[in-house]
This record gives structure tokens, C-alpha cells and sequence, in this order.
């Protein structure tokens, strides 16, 4: 690894300084296509199995031999389409794009194949489905190879499935390319370099390196507010928050969520998540009476099914820190209710549940969860996760109890940015209405009522 790569990166780099851009990781086979696409319903699996492999091939052949590279389709592969488009409303429009590949191989632009396989990787990653997401935003990352943000997404999408090597040569691709484009396009190399070391500082604190992911983050930062970028810098501040709340301390934390707060825009899709970001830093300081009416207004409006169930967890947790037994289990089976969807989630769900049951010394419970969540973390590679169930399971083989209820060094300032956090998430609204005869797993939960105000824990 190049000692002026992303993953390497611990002080600004010199402008001057050339960087090593990494080849674009060896695709995966047709056979792991298929099995990724498993996940898919059937009429959709075999039109976007079609699909990927003309994309690929058609990458794979030089411009000046792509005419005539295809057979129209038949029939019968436009009906499967036109069914394939009546599952996924969403897709209509890549959809479109094939069938313009297979009739214009010569004509099609880069540009035009990549959009539709990240229309593609979106709709993917928002229902969970995060192998055929993999496959369409690497496939996004070959059409388009000196396009950082399709990279970005790419590496994205890898670390999403678990896939860490991958995502970290995408995420050096990404960064490389950016600091390459900054003579031709020096508003999209700074937005993309920033994004890479967000997301390269989100992969190495999933890998258990904290240090260097705080670099990562604090250059993140640093960047996104020397050069103007509100929402960038929000995100760098969201991150350092997360980041606090499992290994740093309590007052930076509070500190990052307020500053995110202020950076984010009022309809930001991010506020629901940050809340409950804040929350489980509450919670992990055992500020639990305060987390729960902040977790329950963020669950009322939060519109992300993966947020959700492991919002659902943090509110388990916090409800039996604050020996609010009733609260817990309505909690705890909303969480499990939809974890088996979000697996990528799994060992941070079953690690709260497992804390809550250790709250309420239901030890048998408790050392189940705990397993759950190290054989996921294990399965995940995920080695902070890892660490954190094997100290559960220690905790949880000695009978010790958790932490109960403590009060915050400062109540007040606590009290003032939770009811800014309520003020913002009333007014707050989700992006867009929702499609009809959208492909989902599954459909919006009920939500426990929420509180107008949330309420002083010291009355």
C-alpha cells in the first residue's frame, strides 16, 4: 500500500504530490453473479443477470468493435423485462438503457451505461439486496473507470456486504482520482476526496484501527470546512459522533452531534439517523432516561428500514438501562422482527439486545444475544464488534451487572440540544413520497407514540 493513498493518510497531502491510483479490483465470476442475484425475486434476478453481463461485456470490448455486438432481444426476454419493470417500478428507466445497449452498443455513452447501473445499486442498497448492489456499482466502477464518485460508490457498496479489501481499493481508486481531476474539475475532486477519506475512516474503525480512522475523520473535517461544503462537513461531524460513541468520550461526542445539528439542513435525510446517533451515545454513557424520548420521536420519523432496526435495538437497551421492562420487549421485537432483512446491522442489534437482557439479569437471554452478536461480527469481520461481544460475554459469564442509570455531568446542556433535536425532527419530513408498487421485503412498522416535548428525567 502506497504511502500517498487514502488508507495511509495521516496529515494533509501536498498538492503537488502525485498518487497511486489502484487497478480496479479483478471482477468476480459469473457464477458469483448468480448467486448474488438469488437474493432477487425471480423475474427480476434473470433481467438484471442479462443485464450485468452485456454490461460487462460490452465494457470489455474496445469502442471500435462494440457494433453489431448483440443480438436484439426476443420476445421472450422483452416480456421478462417488462416484468422485471412491473416488480421494480424504480428501474423503468435502466431498464431502458439495456435494451438501448443491446440495440446501440456502438452508440451508448459511458456515462449513460454507469447512471443505469447506479440506478440500479441504489434501488439494491435500499432494500437490502447488498450482493446485486455489489455487482452493479463495481460494474458502474468499469464502465466509468476515471469517475471517483463511481468508485466511491463502488467501495461503498463492498463495505456495505462485508467485502473490506474490495472496499478499501476502491476507496484508494476513488481518492486517487480525485486528486488526478483537480486541474479539470476542482469542485467534484475536493467532494470526492473528502467522501473517500469519510468512508476509508468509516471502513478502518469497522476494522478496529481507531487512531488512524480519527485521522481520517479529523482530515475529513478539516477539508470540508476549508472549503465550504455544509453538508460534507456535517457528515464529518455525524461520523466523529459515531465514532465517540464507541470508543471516545462523552463531551466530544455531545460536541460533534451539535455541530452536525447546525451544519445539516433543515429537510437533511440524515436528521432522524443523527438523532439516534446521539441517542446511542446517550446510552452508552448511561444517560438512559434521556435517549428513550429522543429515540422514540427519531423511530416516528425515521423512513430507512436499516436505521430503523437498529434504532429499535438502541431503544431495547436504553429501556431496560432504565428498568422499563414493558418498553424493552416492545422494542426488542420490532428489532428482531427485521434484523434477519438487515444483516449488515446484525451484530450491533443483537450487542444491544444482549446488554439490555444483561440490565434486566436475564442472563440466559443475555449470553444468547451475546453469541448472536460475536458469530455476526465474526461472520462480518467486523473486530470492534468482535471485541465488544467478547467483553459482553466475559460480563455476562461473571454476572456483573450493567451500568445502571447515571447522571450527566451537565443535565441542562443535555436538555437544550435534545429539545433542539425534537424541534427539528417535528418540522422534519422524509424525501419524496413513496412509489407505489415499490419491491420491499417488508413494510413500515407502527411506531410507540412519541412524547410532544421530551420530558425532564429529573421530574
Amino acid at each position: 500500500m502506497g504511502d500517498t493513498t487514502p488508507a495511509d493518510l495521516s496529515t494533509e497531502p501536498q498538492n503537488r504530490k502525485p498518487h497511486t491510483i489502484p487497478p480496479i479490483p479483478i471482477a468476480q465470476s459469473w457464477q458469483e453473479e448468480i448467486g448474488a442475484l438469488k437474493e432477487v425475486a425471480d423475474e427480476l434476478a434473470v433481467s438484471l443477470w442479462r443485464a450485468l453481463r452485456n454490461v460487462r461485456m460490452w465494457a470489455d470490448t474496445s469502442p471500435e468493435r462494440r457494433k453489431g455486438l448483440f443480438r436484439l432481444p426476443s420476445r421472450t426476454t422483452q416480456e421478462e423485462v417488462g416484468y422485471a419493470c412491473a416488480r421494480a417500478p424504480q428501474l423503468v428507466e435502466a431498464f431502458g438503457t439495456f435494451a438501448f445497449l443491446l440495440r446501440a452498443p456502438g452508440q451508448i455513452k459511458d456515462a449513460q451505461v454507469a447512471e443505469a447501473c447506479r440506478q440500479v445499486h441504489e434501488w439494491a442498497d435500499a432494500h437490502s439486496l447488498l450482493l446485486t448492489g455489489v455487482h452493479f456499482a463495481e460494474a458502474a466502477g468499469i464502465v466509468a473507470p476515471d469517475d471517483p464518485a463511481r468508485a466511491n460508490d463502488a467501495g461503498w457498496m463492498c463495505y456495505r456486504a462485508a467485502l473490506y479489501d474490495r472496499a478499501e481499493t476502491w476507496y484508494r481508486r476513488a481518492y486517487g482520482l480525485a486528486v488526478q481531476m483537480r486541474r479539470v474539475d476542482l469542485s467534484t475532486s475536493r467532494e470526492q476526496s473528502i467522501r473517500a477519506l469519510l468512508r476509508t475512516g468509516i471502513l478502518t474503525q469497522t476494522l478496529g484501527r481507531h487512531e488512524k480512522a480519527r485521522e481520517f475523520f479529523d482530515l475529513a473535517a478539516r477539508r470540508a470546512a476549508r472549503t465550504g461544503r455544509r453538508p460534507l462537513a456535517a457528515k464529518a461531524n455525524h461520523d466523529l459522533l459515531t465514532y465517540m460513541a464507541e470508543v471516545g468520550n462523552y463531551t466530544e461526542g455531545e460536541n460533534y452531534a451539535s455541530q452536525a445539528l447546525d451544519l445539516y439542513a433543515h429537510d437533511a435525510p440524515q436528521l432522524p439517523t443523527l438523532a439516534q446517533d446521539f441517542a446511542f451515545l446517550l446510552v452508552r454513557f448511561h444517560y438512559y432516561t434521556y435517549a428513550i424520548p429522543l429515540l422514540q420521536l427519531s423511530l416516528s420519523r425515521n423512513h430507512l428500514p436499516e436505521a430503523l432496526t437498529l434504532a429499535w435495538a438502541t431503544l431495547a437497551r436504553a429501556a431496560a438501562g432504565a428498568g422499563r421492562r414493558e418498553l424493552f420487549e416492545t422494542a426488542e421485537r420490532k428489532a428482531l422482527s427485521q434484523v434477519a432483512l438487515h444483516e449488515d446491522f446484525a451484530p450491533g442489534v443483537f450487542m444491544n439486545l444482549g446488554e439490555g437482557a444483561r440490565a434486566l439479569g436475564e442472563w440466559d437471554q443475555a449470553e444468547s444475544y451475546a453469541a448472536m452478536a460475536l458469530e455476526a461480527a465474526r461472520q462480518r469481520q467486523q473486530q470492534l464488534a468482535e471485541r465488544d461481544a467478547l467483553i459482553l460475554m466475559d460480563h455476562i459469564a461473571e454476572r456483573q451487572h450493567a451500568y445502571s442509570e447515571e447522571p450527566p455531568p451537565n443535565a441542562d446542556r443535555i436538555r437544550l440540544l435534545t429539545r433542539r433535536f425534537g424541534s427539528r425532527l417535528r418540522k422534519w419530513k422524509a424525501p419524496g413520497p413513496s412509489e407505489p408498487g415499490t419491491y420491499t421485503h417488508t413494510g413500515r412498522d407502527e411506531f410507540i407514540e412519541t412524547e410532544a416535548q421530551p420530558p425532564d428525567p429529573t421530574v
